[in-house]
């Protein structure tokens, strides 16, 4: 790897990765001032700073600083041209200070809406004192409560409102309007930002210093990017913050991202780290090729495990194969590159790439050195359970060992309530007792409590919503839990544990009440002495997935929808302005007409909003008002033509289908059930090329949607035969997901068989005759794919092109995937199928098991002759006759042939070899005798219905000439 023309500074990495700076740390450019500050968690002092005062205007004369004219949209220019004017009068090093000033503005945002505790400073007042009086915030900011001695800070009830809450506060009506400005400037590709989000103002301007101003001009980007070489990863953060503010995920921000973080890349120090994580979805399908068909040699494996879903165990060594690739690296390089990996990571999982993140873990987890394994113990969960029983636990112990001032003090960190069940205990007790201290064992490095927090969302990400994966998921958390570190990581484990409670009963309670103390810690605050900082709380912020402070309001509301109590979630969506949510809350207490009149007022008040109008249109199935609300958006509202597509689709109009999704995924492409449905519709059009393109977005999007590859698969198949290899190498993707649908499974035989590809049509006859035998017994055979595969191995063709030897070990696969088939799956459930039988002998007879053949043969006769319509039915009496005169033929042609069988010898003898010995026998030594008395058999059975007729005539002939033989 060649080393960067820029590295990141001493001060830079301590920065970013959260640690404190020391006071006389200088980094040469004059701002090693609010280097401290940012890194202490002083956001105030730097936003109240010289330089911040010189770039917002906050003491500039009225008159001089703006008109009296000046809007909301004219916040962005007004600020640019102050910046740049700072840069032209102190020169380059500027850049330094306005990217710790923008740093300074996201972290102000994000402790606003993300941790807590409560930010003092109105963002107004960085604005010239006109504008800080016309947009100061219409309330003000109380002091923190005051505890009673001895009263629990966590106990719900007990914080009282009597601080100021942010979310869902009236404003004055020009605070309003300037925060509507703003969340529609940070709205993009059509999807909106929250509309309550409190202070956007500080958002806007990180974004406009730390990413607009930069990346207007490319020598001025260069000269910031030389200044300050870290702007890159703060500019990442800040969009993922952005990103968390809209509705949906933008497929602009996300390719802004990771283009920052590419670049970021380019500043760290050498290392073994895979390139191949830094890839955008629309590089990923530039980059699809033909895929090439896997040697036939070897069974392939679809099997599913219960692991991650994935097919790799869930132990360090197979997530971190690689791991002592970083042994050169010194540690303070390994802790940068554990970070960078896992935040880019994050940011892949919360757009739900979890193959992309899974990467991206793995990889940070070899940078830390974290080790771990996760392994079972026997343990109880009860207070009265009598039997131990194999529990799962978590083994993890980080490369460095963290030291006691890498922890807080417990009244600092959120309080973990007690379960306090009359039956579940608090948590496993392990009969073993080295078990049990190891499960609590070192406390492990913060980093790599994040890594394990990371590998716990990506199970639950991989799979599908089961109680394995929440068994799967579980010691991840535990393990997290046992020895709080910080802040933030404590209180993603907190939720992550909640979220695993809230589907039992025994636990839903506590799950319930965490939740509401989650979201107390940030909305109610407490003396600083008794609550964590603001450094403390973003310090691993952006390597989490921690929500914001209305996401965790959502989820505490979800639970109580889901414990039945309606009108308490009604309450918070209500205050948080979540409409559609309010709209599915009075739709189940059958109140439609309240809900329309809820949202006619509120469009009385907001006429312009798209995201109303397109609620009404989803409570009243009216397309006019998707139509609407598309119209006023200025046709850049995608939801719009999401909910106006599916519309036409339920309607059968597959064409308009087409064109509103293509209008919204124009907008917006990083929606993978908008491509499926836009590819279902293009399917029904038979416009085949796009129906291909939007599979394949589904697949990029989503790679384990096993119906997205089928359907993929079918398209292909449509397209002709050129592209069969594509449909095969779909198809293979798509039993993954749809393991257990035969439908499946029987398309990826019949195009395995017509490719060649032998051992993956015997892999999916297999898995297609578990599926479908209990039920459909002998008709879930495909007998002409089996005849083909039989006549594939007896013939030679899975051969050609093989040496000798090749030729030798590829012939001994084949013999033994054919003998599980056939031996293993099929004759083990399937008896009742003549022609079936007539298969399985030709390929028995090319083994030489000549025993076997004439097995099948004799079985296939008897399936005929034992049905009762033998007796009177001439089409089954004649089906019966020639499968008599067929293997009366057989029994003459094997009949003498001798076989080397296994026979018993001595069964009490002490050597196994002894007990069998292998000899010369017939096939068959009386099969005159059989062959006699398996014709006169049938000759008495269609006697009295068909004596006389040429098939009854034959049998007596053929009966004849063994008599006279």
């Amino acid at each position: 790897m060649p080393q960067p023309t820029h590295s990141l500074s001493q001060a830079d990495r301590q920065l970013l990765l959260g640690q404190t700076i020391a006071p006389t740390t200088d980094d040469g450019s004059g701002s090693s001032s609010l280097f401290v500050a940012l890194s202490e968690g002083r956001y105030e002092d730097i936003l109240r700073s010289a330089a911040a005062k010189a770039i917002f205007g906050t003491d500039q004369e009225d008159g001089a600083a703006v008109d009296p004219a000046f809007t909301p949209s004219d916040l962005g220019p007004y600020v640019t041209d102050l910046v740049l004017g700072y840069i032209q009068a102190q020169g380059a090093s500027a850049w330094t200070e306005i990217t710790l000033i923008g740093a300074a503005c996201l972290s102000a945002f994000v402790q606003t809406n993300w941790t807590g505790p409560e930010f003092p400073l109105d963002p107004a007042a960085l604005l010239p004192r006109l504008l800080a009086e016309r947009w100061k915030e219409s309330f003000t900011t109380t002091t923190p409560l005051v505890l009673e001695e001895g009263m629990d800070k966590h106990e719900i009830g007990r914080r009282a409102y009597a601080a100021h809450v942010y979310l869902g506060v009236k404003q004055s009506e020009e605070r309003a309007q300037l925060d509507r400005v703003l969340l529609r400037q940070l709205s993009v590709d059509g999807e909106d930002a929250y509309s309550m989000a409190p202070r956007p103002m500080y958002l806007y301007l990180a974004r406009l210093l730390l990413v607009d101003i930069p990346n207007a001009d490319a020598d001025r980007l260069a000269e910031r990017d030389s200044a300050t070489p870290m702007a890159h990863w703060w500019s990442a953060r800040a969009l993922l913050i952005q990103q968390s503010l809209l509705d949906y995920p933008s497929q602009t921000l996300m390719d802004q991202i990771i283009g920052h973080f590419a670049k970021v890349k380019q500043l760290l120090p050498p290392s073994p780290a895979s390139d191949s994580a830094l890839q955008s979805a629309d590089a990923r399908d530039s980059a699809q090729t033909v895929p090439v068909l896997d040697g036939d040699s070897e069974m392939p494996s679809f099997e599913r495990s219960a692991d991650d879903g994935n097919g790799i165990p869930l132990t360090s060594a197979s997530m971190a194969p690689n791991g002592h690739e970083w042994d050169s690296v010194v540690a303070a390089d390994r802790d940068l590159w554990a970070r960078y990996l896992l935040e880019v990571g994050v940011v892949y999982s919360q757009h739900h790439m979890p193959l992309d993140s899974k990467q991206c873990f793995i990889q940070a987890q070899a940078a830390s050195g974290l080790q771990w394994e996760m392994t079972g113990a026997k343990g109880k969960r009860t207070r009265f359970q009598t039997n131990d029983i194999t529990q799962l636990v978590l083994l993890a112990k980080s490369a460095t060992r963290a030291g006691a001032g890498s922890s807080n003090s417990e009244g600092q960190l959120p309080e973990a309530l007690a379960l306090n069940d009359d039956t579940l205990l608090e948590k496993i007790k392990f009969t073993d007792s080295a078990v049990e201290e190891h499960a609590g064992q070192e406390r492990l490095q913060v980093t790599d409590e994040c890594i394990l927090l990371a590998l716990c969302l990506n199970v639950q990400n991989e799979n599908a919503a089961h109680g394995l994966t929440s068994e799967l998921m579980r010691p991840f958390v535990s393990r997290v839990l046992e020895q709080p570190t910080n802040w933030s990581v404590y209180t993603m484990g907190l939720l992550l544990r909640s979220r695993l409670e809230t589907a039992k009963m025994r636990t839903a309670e506590r799950a319930t009440l965490q939740l509401q103390a989650l979201v107390d810690q940030i909305t109610h605050p407490l003396p600083s002495a008794q609550e964590a900082g603001a450094a403390e709380r973003l310090q691993y912020l952006y390597a989490l997935s921690l929500p914001s402070q209305w996401e965790f309001e959502r989820e505490l509301a979800n639970q109580f929808m889901a414990m039945g109590v309606i009108r308490s979630a009604l309450d918070i969506y209500e205050r948080l302005g979540m409409w559609d949510e309010v709209v599915s809350c009075y739709v189940l207490l059958e109140q439609n007409e309240v809900a329309q009149r809820i949202i006619n007022e509120q469009l009385a008040l907001y006429p312009d909003s798209s995201k109303l109008w397109c609620v009404l249109g989803d409570l009243k199935r009216e397309p006019e008002h998707w139509r609407h609300a598309w119209e006023i958006s200025g046709q850049r509202y995608a939801r719009a033509m999401r909910s106006l597509g599916a519309h036409y689709y339920g309607k059968g109009d597959y064409a308009q289908t087409v064109e509103c999704y293509q209008l919204a995924l124009d907008l917006n492409p990083l929606f993978e059930k908008s491509w499926y449905v836009l590819g279902c519709a293009a399917l029904q059009t038979k416009n085949w090329e796009l129906a291909a393109t939007a599979f394949q977005r589904v697949v990029n999007l989503e790679h384990d949607n096993g119906e997205a590859w089928n359907n993929l698969a079918t398209v292909y198949i449509r397209m002709g035969s050129s592209y069969r290899d594509r449909a095969w190498y779909a198809l293979r993707e798509a039993v993954k997901g749809k393991y257990d649908s035969w439908q499946v499974w029987s398309n990826f035989m019949t195009v395995s068989v017509g490719l060649g590809q032998i051992s993956s049509a015997i892999h999916a006859m297999t898995r297609v005759i578990e599926l479908r035998a209990d039920k459909d017994g002998a008709e879930s055979i495909d007998l002409d794919a089996l005849h083909t595969i039989i006549n594939a191995v007896t013939r030679g063709r899975i051969l050609v092109g093989l040496d000798e030897k090749q030729a030798a070990h590829a012939e001994g696969q084949y013999v033994r995937y054919m003998e599980q088939l056939l031996v293993g799956t099929i004759e083990a459930r399937i008896t009742n199928s003549a022609p079936l039988w007539r298969a399985m002998a030709d390929y028995w007879f090319w083994r030489k098991d000549y025993r076997h053949c004439l097995d099948c043969y004799i079985k296939a006769y008897r399936c005929l002759s034992q049905m009762p319509q033998v007796a009177y039915a001439q089409l089954v009496f004649s089906d019966a006759a020639e499968a008599a005169l067929e293997l009366v033929s057989m029994y003459e042609n094997l009949g003498d042939k001798t076989q080397i069988v296994k026979v018993a010898t001595d069964a009490d003898a002490a050597v196994p070899e002894l007990k069998s010995a292998a000899i010369e026998q017939p096939v068959c030594a009386d099969w005159r005798h059989q062959s006699k008395m398996m014709l006169r058999a049938l000759i008495g059975k269609g006697k009295d219905s068909f004596e006389g007729t040429p098939t009854y005539v034959r049998l007596t002939e053929a009966l004849s000439a063994l008599r006279q033989a």
